[in-house]
Protein backbone atom coordinates (compact mmCIF):
# COMPACT_ATOMS: atom_id res chain seq x y z
CA UNK A 1 0.00 0.00 0.00
CA UNK A 2 1.17 3.60 -0.73
CA UNK A 3 1.62 5.88 2.32
CA UNK A 4 -1.26 8.38 1.93
CA UNK A 5 0.54 11.23 3.78
CA UNK A 6 3.65 10.87 1.67
CA UNK A 7 1.55 10.66 -1.50
CA UNK A 8 -0.35 13.83 -0.48
CA UNK A 9 2.88 15.75 0.20
CA UNK A 10 4.29 14.57 -3.13
CA UNK A 11 1.17 15.82 -4.95
CA UNK A 12 1.36 19.24 -3.16
CA UNK A 13 5.06 19.57 -4.04
CA UNK A 14 4.39 18.54 -7.59
CA UNK A 15 1.59 21.11 -7.96
CA UNK A 16 3.75 23.89 -6.48
CA UNK A 17 6.49 23.00 -8.97
CA UNK A 18 3.97 23.05 -11.82
CA UNK A 19 2.68 26.51 -10.76
CA UNK A 20 6.21 27.86 -10.65
CA UNK A 21 7.06 26.52 -14.08
CA UNK A 22 3.78 27.93 -15.45
CA UNK A 23 4.58 31.43 -14.10
CA UNK A 24 8.10 31.38 -15.60
CA UNK A 25 6.86 30.35 -19.01
CA UNK A 26 4.00 32.86 -18.88
CA UNK A 27 6.43 35.69 -18.21
CA UNK A 28 8.42 34.46 -21.20
CA UNK A 29 5.20 34.56 -23.36
CA UNK A 30 5.29 30.82 -23.84
CA UNK A 31 2.05 29.01 -23.16
CA UNK A 32 2.81 25.87 -21.15
CA UNK A 33 -0.53 24.37 -22.03
CA UNK A 34 0.43 24.08 -25.69
CA UNK A 35 2.59 21.11 -24.66
CA UNK A 36 0.82 17.80 -24.54
CA UNK A 37 -0.44 16.93 -21.03
CA UNK A 38 0.69 13.33 -21.45
CA UNK A 39 4.33 14.34 -21.76
CA UNK A 40 4.43 17.04 -19.03
CA UNK A 41 1.86 16.48 -16.30
CA UNK A 42 2.55 12.75 -16.38
CA UNK A 43 -1.21 12.18 -16.39
CA UNK A 44 -2.96 9.77 -18.74
CA UNK A 45 -6.67 10.31 -19.29
CA UNK A 46 -8.63 7.10 -19.89
CA UNK A 47 -12.26 7.19 -21.07
CA UNK A 48 -14.79 4.38 -20.76
CA UNK A 49 -18.42 3.56 -21.47
CA UNK A 50 -20.52 4.62 -18.47
CA UNK A 51 -23.18 1.99 -19.25
CA UNK A 52 -21.27 -1.29 -18.85
CA UNK A 53 -21.30 -1.99 -15.13
CA UNK A 54 -19.58 -3.74 -13.44
CA UNK A 55 -16.73 -3.41 -15.97
CA UNK A 56 -16.91 0.39 -15.85
CA UNK A 57 -19.67 2.72 -14.70
CA UNK A 58 -20.33 6.17 -13.30
CA UNK A 59 -21.30 6.44 -9.64
CA UNK A 60 -22.06 10.02 -8.56
CA UNK A 61 -19.46 11.44 -10.92
CA UNK A 62 -16.75 8.88 -10.07
CA UNK A 63 -15.67 6.12 -12.45
CA UNK A 64 -15.73 2.67 -10.90
CA UNK A 65 -15.41 -0.90 -12.12
CA UNK A 66 -13.03 -3.70 -13.01
CA UNK A 67 -11.07 -1.85 -15.71
CA UNK A 68 -10.95 1.29 -13.57
CA UNK A 69 -9.02 -0.66 -10.94
CA UNK A 70 -6.79 -2.13 -13.64
CA UNK A 71 -6.11 1.34 -15.11
CA UNK A 72 -5.13 2.75 -11.71
CA UNK A 73 -2.73 -0.14 -11.05
CA UNK A 74 -1.37 0.31 -14.58
CA UNK A 75 -0.47 3.91 -13.70
CA UNK A 76 1.55 2.71 -10.71
CA UNK A 77 3.47 0.25 -12.90
CA UNK A 78 4.42 2.82 -15.55
CA UNK A 79 4.87 5.81 -13.21
CA UNK A 80 1.99 8.01 -14.42
CA UNK A 81 -1.04 9.58 -12.79
CA UNK A 82 -4.22 8.01 -14.13
CA UNK A 83 -7.52 9.84 -14.60
CA UNK A 84 -10.49 7.66 -15.56
CA UNK A 85 -13.81 9.06 -16.71
CA UNK A 86 -16.98 7.05 -17.41
CA UNK A 87 -18.98 8.96 -20.04
CA UNK A 88 -21.13 8.49 -23.15
CA UNK A 89 -19.36 5.95 -25.38
CA UNK A 90 -19.72 7.81 -28.69
CA UNK A 91 -18.44 11.00 -27.04
CA UNK A 92 -15.51 9.09 -25.51
CA UNK A 93 -14.39 7.73 -28.88
CA UNK A 94 -14.57 11.18 -30.51
CA UNK A 95 -12.59 12.79 -27.67
CA UNK A 96 -9.67 10.39 -28.15
CA UNK A 97 -9.67 11.00 -31.91
CA UNK A 98 -9.67 14.78 -31.29
CA UNK A 99 -6.79 14.49 -28.82
CA UNK A 100 -8.92 15.57 -25.84
CA UNK A 101 -8.13 12.30 -24.02
CA UNK A 102 -5.41 9.67 -24.32
CA UNK A 103 -7.01 6.23 -24.48
CA UNK A 104 -10.21 4.18 -24.43
CA UNK A 105 -10.81 1.41 -21.88
CA UNK A 106 -12.65 -1.84 -22.65
CA UNK A 107 -12.94 -1.68 -26.45
CA UNK A 108 -13.09 -4.62 -28.85
CA UNK A 109 -11.15 -4.33 -32.13
CA UNK A 110 -12.87 -4.57 -35.51
CA UNK A 111 -11.72 -3.59 -39.02
CA UNK A 112 -13.53 -0.23 -38.92
CA UNK A 113 -12.03 0.77 -35.55
CA UNK A 114 -8.55 -0.35 -36.63
CA UNK A 115 -8.62 2.48 -39.20
CA UNK A 116 -8.57 5.03 -36.38
CA UNK A 117 -7.07 3.32 -33.33
CA UNK A 118 -4.11 1.19 -32.33
CA UNK A 119 -4.95 -1.52 -29.79
CA UNK A 120 -3.08 -2.81 -26.76
CA UNK A 121 -2.51 -6.41 -25.74
CA UNK A 122 -5.47 -8.38 -24.30
CA UNK A 123 -7.32 -6.83 -21.36
CA UNK A 124 -10.53 -8.72 -20.45
CA UNK A 125 -12.42 -11.67 -21.94
CA UNK A 126 -15.74 -10.64 -23.54
CA UNK A 127 -18.45 -13.23 -24.17
CA UNK A 128 -21.06 -11.57 -26.39
CA UNK A 129 -24.26 -13.49 -25.63
CA UNK A 130 -27.91 -13.54 -26.65
CA UNK A 131 -30.53 -12.68 -23.99
CA UNK A 132 -34.13 -13.65 -24.82
CA UNK A 133 -37.47 -14.00 -23.11
CA UNK A 134 -37.64 -17.10 -20.90
CA UNK A 135 -39.18 -20.05 -22.70
CA UNK A 136 -38.36 -18.67 -26.16
CA UNK A 137 -37.20 -21.78 -28.04
CA UNK A 138 -37.17 -20.10 -31.46
CA UNK A 139 -33.77 -18.48 -30.74
CA UNK A 140 -30.91 -20.85 -29.91
CA UNK A 141 -28.00 -19.38 -31.89
CA UNK A 142 -26.91 -16.49 -34.11
CA UNK A 143 -28.63 -17.92 -37.20
CA UNK A 144 -31.98 -17.82 -35.39
CA UNK A 145 -31.77 -14.01 -35.18
CA UNK A 146 -32.68 -13.79 -38.89
CA UNK A 147 -35.72 -11.51 -39.34
CA UNK A 148 -35.72 -10.84 -35.57
CA UNK A 149 -35.48 -7.45 -33.84
CA UNK A 150 -32.33 -7.37 -31.71
CA UNK A 151 -31.40 -4.64 -29.24
CA UNK A 152 -27.78 -3.45 -29.04
CA UNK A 153 -25.96 -0.39 -27.76
CA UNK A 154 -25.25 2.13 -30.52
CA UNK A 155 -21.51 2.36 -31.14
CA UNK A 156 -20.75 -0.85 -29.24
CA UNK A 157 -19.06 -3.96 -30.64
CA UNK A 158 -22.31 -6.02 -30.98
CA UNK A 159 -23.73 -3.21 -33.16
CA UNK A 160 -20.84 -3.61 -35.63
CA UNK A 161 -20.99 -7.42 -35.36
CA UNK A 162 -24.70 -7.68 -36.26
CA UNK A 163 -24.45 -5.10 -39.06
CA UNK A 164 -22.83 -7.84 -41.14
CA UNK A 165 -26.21 -9.62 -41.28
CA UNK A 166 -28.70 -7.75 -43.44
CA UNK A 167 -31.55 -10.02 -42.30
CA UNK A 168 -31.24 -8.96 -38.62
CA UNK A 169 -33.26 -5.92 -37.57
CA UNK A 170 -30.96 -3.92 -35.29
CA UNK A 171 -32.67 -1.80 -32.60
CA UNK A 172 -30.45 0.70 -30.70
CA UNK A 173 -31.45 0.80 -27.01
CA UNK A 174 -31.19 3.78 -24.67
CA UNK A 175 -30.19 1.78 -21.56
CA UNK A 176 -29.95 -1.86 -20.50
CA UNK A 177 -32.86 -1.81 -18.06
CA UNK A 178 -35.23 -0.44 -20.71
CA UNK A 179 -33.86 -2.95 -23.23
CA UNK A 180 -34.46 -5.97 -20.99
CA UNK A 181 -37.97 -4.75 -20.13
CA UNK A 182 -38.72 -4.59 -23.87
CA UNK A 183 -37.50 -8.19 -24.23
CA UNK A 184 -39.62 -9.32 -21.27
CA UNK A 185 -42.74 -7.70 -22.79
CA UNK A 186 -42.02 -9.11 -26.26
CA UNK A 187 -41.48 -5.69 -27.87
CA UNK A 188 -38.10 -6.86 -29.17
CA UNK A 189 -36.90 -10.45 -29.62
CA UNK A 190 -33.45 -10.37 -28.04
CA UNK A 191 -30.51 -8.34 -26.74
CA UNK A 192 -26.85 -9.01 -27.58
CA UNK A 193 -24.38 -7.81 -24.93
CA UNK A 194 -21.35 -8.97 -22.94
CA UNK A 195 -22.65 -11.74 -20.66
CA UNK A 196 -21.21 -10.24 -17.49
CA UNK A 197 -22.80 -6.83 -18.21
CA UNK A 198 -26.20 -8.36 -19.02
CA UNK A 199 -26.33 -10.62 -15.97
CA UNK A 200 -25.22 -7.75 -13.72
CA UNK A 201 -28.04 -5.51 -15.01
CA UNK A 202 -30.67 -8.23 -14.58
CA UNK A 203 -29.57 -8.79 -10.99
CA UNK A 204 -29.60 -5.06 -10.21
CA UNK A 205 -32.93 -4.26 -11.86
CA UNK A 206 -34.59 -7.54 -10.71
CA UNK A 207 -36.20 -7.98 -14.11
CA UNK A 208 -37.71 -11.45 -14.37
CA UNK A 209 -38.45 -13.68 -17.35
CA UNK A 210 -35.12 -13.29 -19.18
CA UNK A 211 -32.79 -16.12 -20.15
CA UNK A 212 -29.25 -16.09 -21.57
CA UNK A 213 -28.13 -18.68 -24.12
CA UNK A 214 -25.33 -20.96 -22.95
CA UNK A 215 -23.08 -20.47 -25.98
CA UNK A 216 -21.87 -16.90 -26.76
CA UNK A 217 -22.11 -15.83 -30.41
CA UNK A 218 -18.55 -14.54 -30.22
CA UNK A 219 -15.77 -14.48 -27.66
CA UNK A 220 -13.17 -11.75 -27.84
CA UNK A 221 -10.62 -10.06 -25.63
CA UNK A 222 -11.15 -6.35 -25.06
CA UNK A 223 -8.22 -3.97 -25.32
CA UNK A 224 -7.10 -0.44 -24.54
CA UNK A 225 -7.16 1.79 -27.65
CA UNK A 226 -5.08 4.85 -28.46
CA UNK A 227 -5.31 7.18 -31.43
CA UNK A 228 -3.70 5.72 -34.55
CA UNK A 229 0.03 6.34 -34.55
CA UNK A 230 0.47 6.99 -30.81
CA UNK A 231 3.07 4.23 -30.56
CA UNK A 232 4.85 5.68 -27.52
CA UNK A 233 1.75 5.56 -25.31
CA UNK A 234 0.73 2.16 -26.67
CA UNK A 235 4.17 0.72 -25.87
CA UNK A 236 3.97 2.17 -22.36
CA UNK A 237 0.52 0.65 -21.78
CA UNK A 238 1.61 -2.76 -23.10
CA UNK A 239 4.66 -2.81 -20.86
CA UNK A 240 2.45 -2.11 -17.83
CA UNK A 241 -0.11 -4.77 -18.83
CA UNK A 242 2.65 -7.32 -19.31
CA UNK A 243 4.07 -6.63 -15.85
CA UNK A 244 0.57 -6.81 -14.28
CA UNK A 245 -0.10 -10.16 -15.94
CA UNK A 246 3.24 -11.59 -14.92
CA UNK A 247 3.05 -10.50 -11.26
CA UNK A 248 -0.63 -11.51 -10.87
CA UNK A 249 -2.03 -7.99 -10.38
CA UNK A 250 -4.77 -8.37 -13.00
CA UNK A 251 -5.69 -11.84 -11.74
CA UNK A 252 -6.03 -10.45 -8.22
CA UNK A 253 -8.29 -7.59 -9.41
CA UNK A 254 -10.50 -10.00 -11.35
CA UNK A 255 -10.70 -12.32 -8.35
CA UNK A 256 -11.78 -9.44 -6.13
CA UNK A 257 -14.49 -8.36 -8.56
CA UNK A 258 -15.78 -11.88 -9.08
CA UNK A 259 -16.32 -12.07 -5.33
CA UNK A 260 -17.89 -8.62 -5.22
CA UNK A 261 -20.17 -9.51 -8.08
CA UNK A 262 -21.85 -12.32 -6.15
CA UNK A 263 -22.16 -10.21 -2.97
CA UNK A 264 -23.39 -7.17 -4.89
CA UNK A 265 -26.01 -9.12 -6.72
CA UNK A 266 -27.56 -10.34 -3.47
CA UNK A 267 -26.82 -7.44 -1.17
CA UNK A 268 -30.03 -5.45 -1.69
CA UNK A 269 -32.30 -8.46 -1.63
CA UNK A 270 -30.53 -10.39 1.16
CA UNK A 271 -32.78 -9.18 3.99
CA UNK A 272 -35.95 -9.88 2.00
CA UNK A 273 -34.69 -13.29 0.95
CA UNK A 274 -33.84 -14.30 4.51
CA UNK A 275 -37.26 -13.11 5.69
CA UNK A 276 -39.02 -15.10 3.00
CA UNK A 277 -36.95 -18.18 3.82
CA UNK A 278 -37.84 -17.94 7.50
CA UNK A 279 -41.54 -17.59 6.69
CA UNK A 280 -41.45 -20.51 4.27
CA UNK A 281 -39.46 -22.62 6.72
CA UNK A 282 -41.98 -21.99 9.54
CA UNK A 283 -44.88 -22.71 7.20
CA UNK A 284 -43.32 -26.00 6.18
CA UNK A 285 -42.80 -26.99 9.81
CA UNK A 286 -46.44 -26.18 10.55
CA UNK A 287 -47.68 -28.11 7.56
CA UNK A 288 -45.48 -31.11 8.27
CA UNK A 289 -46.62 -31.15 11.91
CA UNK A 290 -50.24 -31.00 10.79
CA UNK A 291 -49.78 -33.81 8.32
CA UNK A 292 -48.24 -35.95 11.04
CA UNK A 293 -51.29 -35.56 13.31
CA UNK A 294 -54.12 -35.86 10.80
CA UNK A 295 -55.42 -38.96 9.19
CA UNK A 296 -54.56 -37.81 5.61
CA UNK A 297 -50.81 -38.18 6.12
CA UNK A 298 -50.48 -40.99 3.59
CA UNK A 299 -52.47 -39.05 1.03
CA UNK A 300 -50.17 -36.03 1.37
CA UNK A 301 -47.11 -38.21 0.83
CA UNK A 302 -48.69 -39.65 -2.29
CA UNK A 303 -49.49 -36.18 -3.58
CA UNK A 304 -45.90 -35.06 -2.98
CA UNK A 305 -44.69 -38.13 -4.85
CA UNK A 306 -47.04 -37.37 -7.74
CA UNK A 307 -45.79 -33.79 -7.94
CA UNK A 308 -42.17 -34.93 -8.07
CA UNK A 309 -43.02 -37.47 -10.74
CA UNK A 310 -44.88 -34.92 -12.89
CA UNK A 311 -42.05 -32.42 -12.47
CA UNK A 312 -39.49 -34.98 -13.61
CA UNK A 313 -41.68 -35.98 -16.55
CA UNK A 314 -42.01 -32.33 -17.57
CA UNK A 315 -38.24 -31.85 -17.30
CA UNK A 316 -37.57 -34.98 -19.38
CA UNK A 317 -40.09 -33.88 -22.02
CA UNK A 318 -38.56 -30.40 -22.29
CA UNK A 319 -35.08 -31.87 -22.57
CA UNK A 320 -36.20 -34.25 -25.31
CA UNK A 321 -37.89 -31.38 -27.17
CA UNK A 322 -34.72 -29.30 -26.97
CA UNK A 323 -32.62 -32.16 -28.39
CA UNK A 324 -35.15 -32.81 -31.17
CA UNK A 325 -35.19 -29.12 -32.16
CA UNK A 326 -31.39 -29.01 -32.20
CA UNK A 327 -31.23 -32.15 -34.32
CA UNK A 328 -33.84 -30.80 -36.77
CA UNK A 329 -31.86 -27.57 -37.15
CA UNK A 330 -28.69 -29.58 -37.85
CA UNK A 331 -30.45 -31.84 -40.36
CA UNK A 332 -31.80 -28.85 -42.27
CA UNK A 333 -28.32 -27.56 -43.13
CA UNK A 334 -26.03 -30.64 -43.14
CA UNK A 335 -25.80 -33.33 -45.81
CA UNK A 336 -26.69 -36.61 -44.12
CA UNK A 337 -24.25 -38.79 -46.07
CA UNK A 338 -21.07 -36.68 -46.09
CA UNK A 339 -21.65 -34.66 -42.88
CA UNK A 340 -20.75 -31.38 -44.64
CA UNK A 341 -23.08 -28.50 -45.43
CA UNK A 342 -25.82 -29.10 -48.01
CA UNK A 343 -26.93 -27.07 -51.03
CA UNK A 344 -29.67 -25.31 -49.06
CA UNK A 345 -27.23 -23.97 -46.48
CA UNK A 346 -24.71 -22.99 -49.18
CA UNK A 347 -27.26 -20.91 -51.11
CA UNK A 348 -28.15 -18.90 -48.01
CA UNK A 349 -24.55 -18.44 -46.85
CA UNK A 350 -23.35 -17.53 -50.35
CA UNK A 351 -25.84 -14.65 -50.61
CA UNK A 352 -24.75 -13.23 -47.25
CA UNK A 353 -21.02 -13.64 -47.95
CA UNK A 354 -21.46 -12.07 -51.43
CA UNK A 355 -22.97 -8.94 -49.84
CA UNK A 356 -20.19 -8.74 -47.24
CA UNK A 357 -17.46 -9.12 -49.89
CA UNK A 358 -19.16 -6.48 -52.04
CA UNK A 359 -19.33 -4.06 -49.14
CA UNK A 360 -15.70 -4.70 -48.07
CA UNK A 361 -14.41 -4.78 -51.69
CA UNK A 362 -12.71 -8.11 -51.05
CA UNK A 363 -12.18 -10.91 -53.59
CA UNK A 364 -14.43 -13.99 -53.35
CA UNK A 365 -13.48 -17.34 -54.95
CA UNK A 366 -15.40 -20.51 -55.82
CA UNK A 367 -14.12 -24.00 -56.58
CA UNK A 368 -16.53 -26.43 -58.30
CA UNK A 369 -15.50 -30.07 -57.87
CA UNK A 370 -16.79 -33.16 -59.66
CA UNK A 371 -15.69 -36.80 -59.13
CA UNK A 372 -14.38 -38.20 -62.42
CA UNK A 373 -16.20 -41.23 -63.91
CA UNK A 374 -18.26 -41.63 -60.76
CA UNK A 375 -21.20 -43.24 -62.60
CA UNK A 376 -18.94 -46.01 -63.89
CA UNK A 377 -17.58 -46.50 -60.35
CA UNK A 378 -21.11 -46.74 -58.98
CA UNK A 379 -22.19 -49.22 -61.66
CA UNK A 380 -19.10 -51.36 -61.08
CA UNK A 381 -18.97 -51.47 -57.28
CA UNK A 382 -22.54 -50.67 -56.25
CA UNK A 383 -24.20 -47.82 -54.42
CA UNK A 384 -22.79 -48.74 -51.01
CA UNK A 385 -19.23 -48.35 -52.28
CA UNK A 386 -20.36 -45.20 -54.10
CA UNK A 387 -21.57 -43.70 -50.82
CA UNK A 388 -18.29 -44.62 -49.12
CA UNK A 389 -16.40 -42.95 -51.96
CA UNK A 390 -18.46 -39.74 -51.57
CA UNK A 391 -17.76 -39.71 -47.82
CA UNK A 392 -14.01 -40.16 -48.37
CA UNK A 393 -13.82 -37.39 -50.99
CA UNK A 394 -15.82 -35.01 -48.77
CA UNK A 395 -13.46 -35.69 -45.85
CA UNK A 396 -10.42 -35.08 -48.07
CA UNK A 397 -11.81 -31.73 -49.29
CA UNK A 398 -12.70 -30.63 -45.79
CA UNK A 399 -9.18 -31.45 -44.53
CA UNK A 400 -7.76 -28.89 -46.97
CA UNK A 401 -10.24 -26.11 -46.12
CA UNK A 402 -9.29 -25.00 -42.61
CA UNK A 403 -9.61 -21.19 -42.50
CA UNK A 404 -12.46 -19.81 -40.39
CA UNK A 405 -15.22 -18.49 -42.66
CA UNK A 406 -14.40 -20.71 -45.65
CA UNK A 407 -17.14 -23.13 -46.62
CA UNK A 408 -17.38 -26.68 -48.06
CA UNK A 409 -20.74 -28.04 -49.25
CA UNK A 410 -22.19 -30.87 -51.28
CA UNK A 411 -23.64 -29.19 -54.34
CA UNK A 412 -25.50 -32.26 -55.58
CA UNK A 413 -24.78 -35.86 -56.61
CA UNK A 414 -21.02 -36.22 -56.92
CA UNK A 415 -20.45 -32.44 -57.11
CA UNK A 416 -18.95 -30.38 -54.28
CA UNK A 417 -18.38 -26.63 -53.94
CA UNK A 418 -15.84 -24.62 -51.92
CA UNK A 419 -16.32 -20.94 -51.05
CA UNK A 420 -13.14 -19.00 -50.13
CA UNK A 421 -13.34 -15.55 -48.52
CA UNK A 422 -10.86 -12.79 -49.37
CA UNK A 423 -9.08 -15.09 -51.85
CA UNK A 424 -7.78 -14.27 -55.34
CA UNK A 425 -8.04 -16.53 -58.37
CA UNK A 426 -4.36 -17.47 -57.97
CA UNK A 427 -4.85 -18.40 -54.31
CA UNK A 428 -7.98 -20.41 -55.07
CA UNK A 429 -6.15 -22.33 -57.81
CA UNK A 430 -3.48 -23.39 -55.29
CA UNK A 431 -6.16 -24.60 -52.89
CA UNK A 432 -7.85 -26.49 -55.75
CA UNK A 433 -4.58 -28.21 -56.66
CA UNK A 434 -4.12 -29.30 -53.03
CA UNK A 435 -7.62 -30.80 -53.10
CA UNK A 436 -6.90 -32.60 -56.38
CA UNK A 437 -3.73 -34.18 -54.95
CA UNK A 438 -5.46 -35.06 -51.67
CA UNK A 439 -8.23 -36.99 -53.46
CA UNK A 440 -5.81 -38.74 -55.83
CA UNK A 441 -3.70 -39.83 -52.86
CA UNK A 442 -6.73 -41.60 -51.39
CA UNK A 443 -5.98 -44.28 -54.04
CA UNK A 444 -9.57 -45.46 -54.31
CA UNK A 445 -9.40 -47.95 -57.19
CA UNK A 446 -11.74 -47.47 -60.17
CA UNK A 447 -11.15 -50.52 -62.37
CA UNK A 448 -13.82 -49.32 -64.78
CA UNK A 449 -11.33 -46.75 -66.08
CA UNK A 450 -8.13 -48.52 -65.00
CA UNK A 451 -7.15 -45.84 -62.55
CA UNK A 452 -7.97 -44.42 -59.12
CA UNK A 453 -10.72 -41.99 -58.18
CA UNK A 454 -9.80 -38.42 -59.20
CA UNK A 455 -11.60 -35.09 -59.35
CA UNK A 456 -11.85 -32.26 -61.85
CA UNK A 457 -11.95 -28.73 -60.49
CA UNK A 458 -13.12 -25.37 -61.87
CA UNK A 459 -11.91 -22.14 -60.26
CA UNK A 460 -13.33 -18.62 -60.55
CA UNK A 461 -12.83 -15.50 -58.47
CA UNK A 462 -14.17 -11.95 -58.52
CA UNK A 463 -14.49 -8.79 -56.45
CA UNK A 464 -18.29 -8.39 -56.27
CA UNK A 465 -19.88 -5.09 -57.27
CA UNK A 466 -23.38 -3.70 -57.79
CA UNK A 467 -23.36 -4.59 -61.50
CA UNK A 468 -22.80 -8.32 -60.87
CA UNK A 469 -25.02 -11.19 -59.76
CA UNK A 470 -23.83 -13.98 -57.45
CA UNK A 471 -24.73 -16.65 -60.02
CA UNK A 472 -22.15 -15.19 -62.42
CA UNK A 473 -19.39 -16.44 -60.12
CA UNK A 474 -21.02 -19.90 -59.92
CA UNK A 475 -21.39 -19.99 -63.72
CA UNK A 476 -17.72 -19.06 -64.12
CA UNK A 477 -16.59 -21.90 -61.86
CA UNK A 478 -18.98 -24.29 -63.63
CA UNK A 479 -17.59 -23.36 -67.07
CA UNK A 480 -14.06 -23.96 -65.77
CA UNK A 481 -15.13 -27.36 -64.39
CA UNK A 482 -16.61 -28.32 -67.77
CA UNK A 483 -13.34 -27.33 -69.46
CA UNK A 484 -11.37 -29.46 -66.98
CA UNK A 485 -13.55 -32.47 -67.89
CA UNK A 486 -13.15 -31.73 -71.58
CA UNK A 487 -9.35 -31.52 -71.31
CA UNK A 488 -9.05 -34.99 -69.80
CA UNK A 489 -10.16 -34.79 -66.13
CA UNK A 490 -8.03 -34.87 -62.96
CA UNK A 491 -6.97 -31.26 -63.40
CA UNK A 492 -7.65 -27.69 -62.28
CA UNK A 493 -8.89 -25.09 -64.78
CA UNK A 494 -9.36 -21.40 -64.03
CA UNK A 495 -12.05 -19.18 -65.57
CA UNK A 496 -11.95 -15.40 -65.52
CA UNK A 497 -15.21 -13.66 -64.67
CA UNK A 498 -15.78 -10.35 -66.49
CA UNK A 499 -16.37 -7.42 -64.16
CA UNK A 500 -18.17 -4.23 -64.95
Amino acid sequence: MINKGRKYNTIISYRVLLIGITLVFTLGTINVFSIDHFDNAKTIVFLGNERIAPIIYNEKGTAKGVVVDIAKELGKKIGYNIEVRAINWDEAQNMVLLGEADALLQINPNPEREKFYDFSDELLKSEFSIFTKSGNTSIENLDDLENKTVGVESGGYPFALLQKYDSINIEPISDWKTGFLRVATGEIDAIVVDRWIGEYELAQSRIKGIQVLDEPIETQYSRIAVKKGNKELLSLINSGLKEMNEDGTIAEILSNWQGKKVIYFTEESLKYTLLYLVIIFLAIILLVSSYFVIKFRKLSKKLESDVRQRTQELHDTNELLRKVNAELAKISMVDKLTAIYNRRFFDTAFQNIWEISKRERQPLALIMIDIDSFKLFNDTYGHLSGDQCLESVATAIKSVIRRPGDLVARFGGEEFIVLLLNTSEEGAAKVAENIRKKVENLEIKNEAVGSVITVSLGVAAVIPNDDMRPDELINGADIALYQAKKEGRNRVVRQSVLQA
